[in-house]
């Protein structure tokens, strides 16, 4: 439909509401709408990152105590010089070496304390909020756009792991940054500055980031696939050869540290349920697809896991239709990943699908909108429920956090408060999990307790736990220390421990930390006769 112009000064009001009218009837947003910054679109979505950045910066500015697996790997970053980061790790850790460089330096500038470990992360994750959305305007129809802002911005996890001192955060930054560059290029032709331009950065990506890999793996699987079917030799060279440099990166980090933790057994057993069963195609297999894809919406996700799993099919199906280059740079990937947790090569579950986040929350607004489409003068409504029902869970825990911030195993606290009621001679005893967050905060504080016992590690044989608690007895003042604490295999070493303090002496103080607790004990009662 036209709008009729009835005289020449009307002229470029009736040619703007047409080009309006035209835009909107195909779902696309006009060039120049992009240059009214207060547009109510664009001032949605500023407000959505504004909110990621505040609530990003306010989960990092709690002052958590490291937990477990922070400190695992911040003990390798504190005791090591950069030189000794390319040996393999200790305490079975994994990181890509870029990152632990990164990690270093951050350390030096701002020494060894949770903020400069966790500085990198908190960096990834908010740059991450911008690439996104740059991301998304590329690659998704404009309805959907801030949907997808919202969705990673209020992300639970994306929030959580932009503040932990682990990779997880910067992995999700390099595929979204080789998302953009591969995005950039559709359409256009790859000059002799664009393809080194690409091949320069994903080269680089694999050290910063050990999935980025699938990415680069499904950005070249796609780009060949479109130059095979235009028959486009021009393309196709290019292609092979900005492949041929990401693979030559990959196989010489493959040989500089990849190779060794792909050998790692302790770190496969670890994860040993995030691979698919062998045969796949059984019943157990059948199974452990359905868990895998319902545990990849709720967790690391965050959404209602049948609901997040719907919108995606729906989403996948809408950009497959509207552009399959497009849609093999989102889709590809989660296939190259499963692949690669076939052949026992990456886990399929939990923290390690990170990465996949933006790459589900995208394909997820998009099926919002084309599912919605579908409902004709229902639309409105049908879009607006599926929004709520999408944001519900995240905005929930949200509000949660910043009521009551969650804490973690905040053993600091506990620490803390043992300095505060310590008498000259007091004994401590680590539990024999907590021994490593002790470690840490034994430098970052100069705890050196006169007398120190780090409890054994007596699996599920309760009367080796015992017979080394009972090694503390005769002492008037003993600390016990407890975090991470081991519940499982029909046993939880804390409760078992406390029962066995208490018979054997009198209980004098207790201090409770989320995660954390802190009992002192008087165990001056003489021991037991050993029986002849």
């Amino acid at each position: 439909m036209l709008i009729y112009c009835s005289n020449v000064s009307e002229f470029r009001v009736c040619a703007l509401a047409n080009l309006t009218h035209t835009v909107a009837n195909e779902n696309r947003v006009a060039p120049w709408a992009s240059l009214i910054p207060f547009s109510p679109s664009r001032l949605v979505t500023w407000l959505l990152l504004l909110i990621g950045v505040v609530l990003r910066l306010r989960v990092y500015s709690n002052g958590r105590s490291l937990w477990f697996d922070e400190t695992l790997l911040a003990l390798n970053i504190i005791h090591r010089s950069t030189a000794g980061l390319f040996r393999p790790l200790d305490y079975y850790q994994g990181a890509p070496l870029g990152f632990l460089f990164l990690l270093k330096l951050a350390t030096k500038i701002g020494g060894n304390g949770e903020f400069a470990l966790r500085a990198m992360p908190l960096l990834a994750g908010l740059l991450s909020l911008f690439i996104f959305w740059r991301v998304a305007e590329l690659n998704l129809s404009p309805r959907a756009v801030p949907l997808a802002v919202a969705l990673f911005a209020l992300s639970p996890t994306l929030i959580h792991f932009s503040s932990e001192a682990k990779q997880y955060s910067s992995d999700v930054a390099v595929t979204l940054l080789l998302l953009w560059a591969a995005t950039k290029f559709v359409g256009s032709s790859l000059t002799t500055s664009s393809l080194f331009s690409l091949s320069l950065l994903g080269a680089a990506a694999i050290w910063f980031s050990h999935p980025a890999t699938f990415i680069l793996a499904a950005i070249a699987a796609t780009l060949l696939g479109s130059a095979l079917l235009e028959r486009n030799r021009t393309l196709l060279w290019q292609v092979l050869s900005v492949a041929a440099i990401w693979s030559a990166s990959f196989l010489l980090c493959y040989f500089v540290s990849l190779r060794l933790l792909a050998s790692n057994q302790a770190l496969l057993n670890y994860w040993r349920d995030s691979f698919p069963p062998h045969p796949l195609a059984s019943l157990r297999g059948f199974h452990w697809l359905a868990d895998a894809a319902r545990k990849l919406f709720d967790e690391p996700a965050g959404l209602v896991d049948f609901l997040g799993l719907a919108l995606f099919v729906a989403g996948s199906l809408a950009l497959i239709r509207r552009d399959r280059k497009l849609a093999g740079f989102l889709l590809i990937p989660i296939g190259i990943t499963f692949l690669a947790s076939l052949l026992a090569r990456y886990p399929f579950g939990g923290r390690l699908l990170l990465f996949l986040v933006p790459i589900l929350l995208m394909v997820i607004a998009e099926g919002v909108v084309w599912l919605s489409a579908r409902f004709g003068r229902w639309s409105p409504a049908l879009e607006i429920a599926l929004m709520i029902a999408l944001l519900f869970k995240p905005v929930s825990a949200d509000i949660q956090e910043l009521v009551h911030p969650n804490r973690g195993e905040d053993i600091k606290l506990a620490i803390r408060y043992i300095q505060a009621h310590q008498l000259p001679g007091d004994v401590w005893f680590i539990y024999h999990l907590a021994r490593y967050q002790y470690w840490y905060y034994d430098e970052l504080y100069q705890l050196s307790p006169a007398t120190l016992r780090i409890g054994k590690d007596c699996g599920t044989d309760t009367a080796c736990y015992t017979a080394d608690l009972d090694q503390l007895r005769g002492n008037r003042r003993v600390w016990i220390l407890f975090s991470h604490i081991w519940i499982g295999d029909g046993i939880e070493e804390e409760d078992m421990s406390v029962q066995h303090l208490d018979s054997v002496g009198k209980r004098l103080d207790r201090f409770s930390a989320h995660g954390a607790r802190a009992y002192l004990y008087d165990l001056s009662a003489a021991p037991p006769t050993p029986a002849h």
